[in-house]
């Protein structure tokens, strides 16, 4: 059996005895202290973000049904090559999350917007997933999603500072329209 002192001199404080107290109790109960050491940091490496994200995606699968994580885009480019708008997200948990949606500003009211939305949402139920999310910026377009049948479901005030972000979503119903 392993053998835990510390001094404690004669005029110890009292927050010293809770600390000393909490620290037996730690030891009596099996949990040992470990040198953790916190960074905080702006731009960490990817690496390191890498590494969280596969530890909360480890932790998350044991509960999950669907663990398949799927990039998804559609493009739109002029006779030149370049890429004039797209959309894209990633389908997981057996939902389309819309993460980017954009048309550049001289094809805009074309229908381009409508028909990126339309196609990333056909590549997801082609995949069987008939649940679509998305997030919008009051300086963005939610009336436009509003259109393509998207609701919104919550509201971030002040976010970005000044304005709200709207969370919206779109339910396709397999039996024959929108829920």
């Amino acid at each position: 059996m392993s053998t835990w002192r510390t001094p404690v001199a004669a005029s110890s404080s009292a927050s010293e005895k809770l600390t000393l107290r909490r620290r037996l109790s730690d030891w009596l109960s099996g949990k040992r202290s470990r040198a953790l050491h916190f960074e905080a940091l702006e731009h960490p490496p990817d690496e390191m973000v890498e590494k969280v994200l596969r530890g909360l995606r480890t932790y998350n699968d044991q509960f999950l049904t669907s663990k398949d994580r799927i990039p998804v885009g559609v493009f739109v480019r002029d006779d030149a090559g370049r890429i004039r708008g797209g959309a894209t997200g990633q389908i997981a948990w057996d939902w389309l999350h819309v993460e980017l949606l954009w048309v550049d500003e001289g094809l805009r009211d074309e229908g381009i917007g409508s028909r990126l939305l339309a196609q990333i949402e056909r590549l997801a139920l082609s995949r069987g997933v008939y649940r679509f999310r998305l997030s919008t910026a009051s300086f963005q377009a939610r009336e436009f999603y509003q259109k393509q049948g998207y609701e919104v479901f919550a509201i971030l005030e002040d976010s970005p500072p000044g304005h709200t972000d709207y969370s919206m979503k779109k339910i396709i119903d397999l039996t024959g329209g929108d829920r």
